[in-house]
Parts: structure tokens; sequence; C-alpha cells
């Protein structure tokens, strides 16, 4: 081909190849402008939905980052006693805290503060793990309980130590401490559960109740936190106060236990190893008095704790934390013999008239069963409880059989927990065909219904289930807190059976002869006041067997001792019970203690006094009016 004719094709097809090329042009930029108009729509709509469509939500999200709010403790409600008399209350709290974020160098702050306020190596360890923990911006206890010398003397200094930060909180004080430690409790910093349930329990130094009244009324001693509302900076620094909304503090409890015959029965125990004893009021079921020995100063463990003194006192021998009146749990020996009288009455397999011969045995096929002493002759019912005769209750229990002597035994309060204001109660024993069935898979044999109905073998029962029982057939279950917790009509719980009044006065004589007549158990323990009679029961239970008696100590093989009474005979108004471990036999250790502390609670007869209630307030400000208690 030619040079002029390929010139000529060549000038020819150009057209063609920009054509082509501005067609590919044009559809590209339709596709660019079509990818950035819908980027810009998007961008437009997702800018719509931050700044018109979702504003107040990040408009908090954004206040949530200015501004910090944090949490102020209230003050615990005071804990008092039926008269009035304080027994625990929030005192005022000096303290030295850093924010480990304006320190310079923590250690080197520590080392300065140190100076002032002496800090321990484990406190230092203590703070420096919190810093790494937390927000350095959020305050690290480091000392309490400072004195006004050295708190003037931080506030003076404060501007030259970086990170120092003093606040004046509040820590709990107990009043007769000892002979309330087990009924009042104490307070301690809060578990790992406790803090993820409520946010007030992180804040530094923060106590709440884990036993004792502190914890069953623990929602309404501690009252409602305050706010504090600050501005801050992108670290998180303070930069203003915008306002405060106050606390309220908890309201105050009054309790229906009497100090004055608290610390009388805690002085009582005192001669013992490990003993309990309880008083309640006969006609409304308060508790007066519910002490137990040993205990412990619980000012000891809730307020600057020596962690050697704390390991002391949690792995003493005797366990001084345990309160023994509502979670010792006792065989309750001849104490329990009322119970098969009454059941013996109330089934008709006994009466007053009959009477039986106790030769000092009783024998069940093969099985000898023994008397503890040898009677001789004809025994009725009034002289079986005066003199505790074993034999007779044997054969009660005998004819009338298990499952009636449970009945009746629960009927009069005992083996069940209360609803009285008491955290921890142990439950104890009633056995019958059911339970043994239930929880050891076997049958019930006829020896063990013998056993039973002088209280050994499976029964078993608290001090404060002896008490009721004393009480006769209660109307309602005892109860701790005064005024707001009377109870004048029946638990509807409670199993009642329909006793014969002549019944339960057979017994009631019965128990009278026991302290009052020639040959009772408990004679030389008859009240020495005025036309004033005790009726009562003793009670001794076994509590080792043959087959280990030899590994044990000589305070380890004697048996319990047990008293159960009430007072006055003809109109009762107290009810007691008293247990002392490895004490021996129940009128030599533990009817004297009762006899005491009887006498001391006719003679004051705290339960006909005005009883002092906080004012409803509403504002926990711990103002107390007088009110007439409910019995």
């Amino acid at each position: 081909m030619s040079k002029s004719r390929a010139l000529h094709y060549g000038a020819k097809k150009k057209p063609d190849y920009a054509r082509r090329q501005s067609y590919r042009f044009s559809r590209r930029a339709l596709l660019v402008g079509g990818a950035q108009a819908g980027l810009f729509g998007l961008l437009g709509w997702r800018l719509h939905q931050l700044q018109i469509k979702d504003a107040s939500d990040y408009r908090l999200l954004s206040d949530e980052n200015r501004l910090m709010v944090q949490l102020v403790a209230p003050s615990r409600g005071s804990i008092r006693d039926r008269t009035g008399a304080l027994l625990a209350e929030d005192k005022e709290n000096l303290r030295l805290l850093v924010l480990p974020a304006f320190c310079k160098s923590l250690p080197e702050t520590l080392d300065r503060l140190s100076r002032i306020v002496p800090i321990s190596r484990a406190t230092r360890d203590r703070v420096k793990r919190a810093a790494v923990r937390q927000s350095g911006y959020y305050p690290v206890l480091v000392a309490e309980g400072l004195t006004w010398r050295q708190f003037a003397l931080l506030n003076v200094l404060a501007p030259q130590i970086p990170g120092l930060q003093t606040d004046r909180s509040a820590y709990r004080k107990y009043y007769h401490a000892r002979p309330m430690a087990h009924l009042v409790g104490y307070v301690g910093m809060a578990g790992k559960g406790e803090v993820d349930l409520d946010p007030v329990m992180r804040l530094p130094g923060f106590r709440a109740g884990p036993v004792g009244r502190e914890r069953t009324f623990d929602e309404e001693l501690r009252g409602t936190p305050g706010t504090q509302k600050f501005e801050v900076d992108s670290r998180g620094r303070v930069v203003r106060e915008l306002g405060a909304t106050p606390s309220t503090p908890g309201k105050d409890l009054v309790l229906s236990i009497d100090h004055h015959l608290q610390t009388m029965a805690q002085e009582r125990l005192k001669e013992h190893r490990v003993a309990s004893v309880v008083v309640l009021d006969v006609e409304t079921g308060g508790i007066l008095a519910l002490a137990s020995t040993p205990t412990f100063d619980p000012n000891d463990v809730v307020f600057k704790v020596d962690p050697k003194a704390w390991a002391r006192i949690a792995r003493a021998q005797d366990q001084p934390l345990q309160n023994r009146a509502i979670r010792g749990q006792y065989p309750p020996g001849s104490t329990f013999k009322v119970v098969t009288a009454l059941a013996g009455l109330h089934a008709g397999v006994i009466d007053a008239r009959e009477t039986m011969r106790c030769p000092g045995v009783y024998r069940l096929g093969r099985a000898r069963f023994r008397c503890w002493k040898a009677h001789g002759g004809g025994i009725n019912v009034h002289q079986a409880i005066k003199q505790s005769c074993d034999v007779y209750f044997y054969e009660t229990a005998k004819r009338m059989g298990i499952d009636h002597l449970a009945a009746v035994a629960r009927h009069l309060g005992m083996g069940r927990v209360y609803d009285c204001g008491l955290p921890g109660q142990k439950q104890g024993i009633i056995p019958d065909v059911a339970w043994k069935r239930a929880h050891l898979m076997e049958p019930w044999y006829g020896g063990e219904t013998v056993i039973a109905g002088i209280g050994q073998g499976f029964v078993s029962s608290t001090p404060l289930q002896l008490a009721v029982m004393a009480r006769g057939s209660p109307p309602a279950a005892p109860y701790c807190r005064s005024s707001s917790c009377l109870r004048t009509t029946p638990d509807p719980e409670w199993p009642l059976l329909q006793l014969d009044p002549g019944h339960l006065e057979i017994v009631r004589r019965g128990m009278i002869g026991v302290v009052n007549e020639p040959g009772g158990t408990a004679r030389r323990s008859a009240l020495e006041i005025p036309d004033v009679l005790m009726a009562g029961k003793t009670g001794t239970s076994q509590v080792v067997n043959a087959r280990n008696e030899h590994k044990l100590s000589p305070y380890e093989r004697e048996t319990h001792a047990l008293f159960v009474a009430y007072a006055p005979a003809d109109k009762p108004r107290y009810a007691a019970a008293c247990v002392v471990e490895h004490g021996g036999g129940g009128s030599r250790a533990a009817a004297p203690i009762v006899k005491d502390v009887m006498t001391e609670a006719l003679l004051r007869d705290a339960a006909k006094r005005p009883v002092f209630a906080a004012a409803s307030t509403g504002t926990g400000s711990g103002r107390i009016a007088v009110v007439e208690d409910g019995g």
C-alpha cells in the first residue's frame, strides 16, 4: 500500500477512535459522579442521623465524658436497746486519701505522708495495687482514724504534696460491746458479690453488715447515698464542682433487748468456757436477753483492724464468733420430758392418776435403757417430772409413738427457724418416721422412740428453741425488734394443736415441783424473792459414747447441762433457757445461772416498762419517741 493511501486510511480511522475514547470517558465520569453522589448522600444521611435524629443520645454520652458523678456515703442509722441506750452509732472518721493521677511519684508521695501518719508496708502495697487496678483520678484510702493534729497538718501541707486529699467520713462505734456482740453484729467491707450489686459499696472505706442485726436490717440502716457532680477535662481532671445532692441517713433501729439484763447474763456466763442463755417475754415473745460465751469486742474487727488480732479471734478454739444461743444444737436431754409428758397426756396414753414402777432400768426386747437413779415403787407424771424419772418417759414415748411426740414438739416451737431478725439460726432436729426415711433412708425403730422420749438420740435443739418451748403453747414466734415487729396474731405457719388446758396445768405443776418441792432436781435454785415461784426443768444430755471416750479430754467427756424455766409460776411473764457445754449436771451448772438471770428480770421487770422507738421523721435524724410495748 502506498504512503498516501495509508495516510488516507489513517485519517479516516481517527474519528472512530476518538468517539470510542469519548464514550469511555463519559461512562467513567458517570460512574464516578454517581459514586460520589452516593457517598456524599450517605455522609449527609449519617450527619443527619448523628446531629439531628440521635442528637439527644450523643448529648448524654458527651455529658458523661464531660461530667463526673461521685457517690457520697450516707451515715448509718444507730441501734438502741428497748430503753433507748445506744448500742451502735456512727462516729466522725478523719481520713487520708491519695489521687494517684496527681502524684508525680506515688512512692515519693507516700514517703512524705509517712512523716505525718504512720504507713505500714502492707498499706503501701495495698495503695499501689489499687492505683494500678482503677482510674488514677479515683481516690485511694491510705489511713483513717487520724487525730485532729494530723488532720490539720495534712490540710496545711496539701498544696505542697501533689495527690494528697483528706475527708471526713464515719466509722462504727459499739457500746456494751462484748455482751451485745452476737446480737448486734458488726460491719465490714463488702464482698465481691455485694460490690457488683450496689455501686455505693465501691466507696473507699464503705462498710455493710455481714452478721447480726447489722445484717438483718442493713438496707434500712444504710440509708441513701448522695452525689457530687464535677466537670472534668478530656484526661479526667476536675475543672469545677457543679453541685451536690445530700445523702439521706439510715433509719434508727430499736431492739427488744434490755442491755442491763443482757450484760448481767453475759457476766453470769463468764465462769464457764462455752455457754448461752436466752430470756423471753412470755406475753409478747420479745427477746430480752440472748447471751453467748465466749464472745468478742466488735470494735476490734470493724475499724483499723489488726490482721493478727482478727486471725486470733477467727481461729480461736472455742469459736467466739459463733452465737451459741441460736446456732448451738444440743440434745435437749431431760428438759424434753415436759414435751413427752404433754404429748402423752394429749394422746391419752397416760393420765395424772396412773403410776408406773421404776426399777432403775427399762427393757425393750434385748435392749436395756437405764434410769439416772433407782427410784423404786410407783411414780406418777408429777413425780416423774419433778424427779426426772427416765423409765416413766421411756414407757410414755413407746405408748404414743414418735410421730405424735414430734407433732407436739413442733407445736411448742422446736425444730424450726424463727422469722425474728436473727440470721444464722440452726433448725435443730425433731425426728419422726418420715424424717429418718428422707434423711437416712432407713426405717424407724422402737428403741429410737424410747430414747427420743428423754431428749436423746436424733433430737436436737437450740437454746432459743428451748426458751420458746418453756413459754408453753406460743401464740407467735419470738421477735428481736421492738414496736414495729410486735406480733399480736398467731404465726400462720406455726403447727398449732388443740391442747387441753388441764394437761398444761399438770405439766406446769410438775415443773413447779422441780424447783420448789423437796426431791425436785433444781430445789437449790428456787427464787429468793418473797411470794414468787419459778417453774423449771433440768436437763443433762450425753454427748459422747464409749467407743471414742478415751480419745477425749476430761472436759470433753462431761455432759451438757441444761435448764428451762418460767416465772412467776402462777402468771408467767418471763421464760428462760440455759445451756452449758460440758457443764455436767443441769441442776449444778445451768439452773443457778437461770435463777440469777430470772431474779434480775423480775426485779427490773423491763417487759412492763415503756419502750423507746425511733420517731418516724423520714429523715433518719435519729430522734427518739416513746411508745408502749404491745405486750
